[in-house]
């Protein structure tokens, strides 16, 4: 008999965000980003507290620091491929539909994202790498931040885990 997991996950992603405020870049980022992925549905589940987020921005962190209760982001979105796990592949490329929620608000993002396989002995993995813009209005971000640019760019690359 054989036993294998079915849902995979990582407490300890990795996103970064980079905007603009008078023309400068500003990044914030995170280390604390979750990430869930269903195997047999290719659904994957995420959340990031946005009071994990590292910044030299002031009007960021004064905001973040403010606030008492959690700033949750949920994200889920659906990998499109059937089976990207069990046997090597070419880096599969391809626009993400994600729906993000946060604070009452649903929208949905386009990744540009690239699930590449890593091949270690008897370990399969990928790597899936995601960026895209949202915009600032949405998520009222250009409310705390002044002369922040309409979109930020958010990026993170995550290591899915197959043993």
């Amino acid at each position: 008999m054989v036993h294998s997991q079915t849902t995979y996950m990582t407490k300890k992603g990795h996103l970064k965000m980079v905007g603009r405020v008078n023309d400068k870049p500003v990044i914030a980022e995170s280390h604390k980003l979750s990430v869930f992925l269903d195997y047999k549905t290719k659904q994957i589940k995420g959340t990031l507290d946005l009071k994990s987020l590292v910044s030299k921005i002031p009007e960021l962190k004064n905001y973040l620091k403010e606030q008492q209760q959690p700033l949750m982001v949920y994200f889920s979105g659906t990998i499109p491929s059937d089976d990207f796990m069990s046997q090597p592949h070419q880096p599969l490329i391809f626009n993400w539909e994600v729906t993000v929620a946060f604070q009452n608000k649903k929208f949905k993002v386009i990744l540009k994202t690239t699930l590449q396989h890593i091949e270690e002995g008897s370990v399969f993995s990928c790597r899936l790498n995601a960026m895209g813009n949202v915009n600032t209005d949405i998520i009222g971000l250009n409310k705390i931040i002044p002369d922040l640019d309409k979109t930020i760019e958010i990026q993170f690359i995550q290591f899915i885990l197959r043993v």
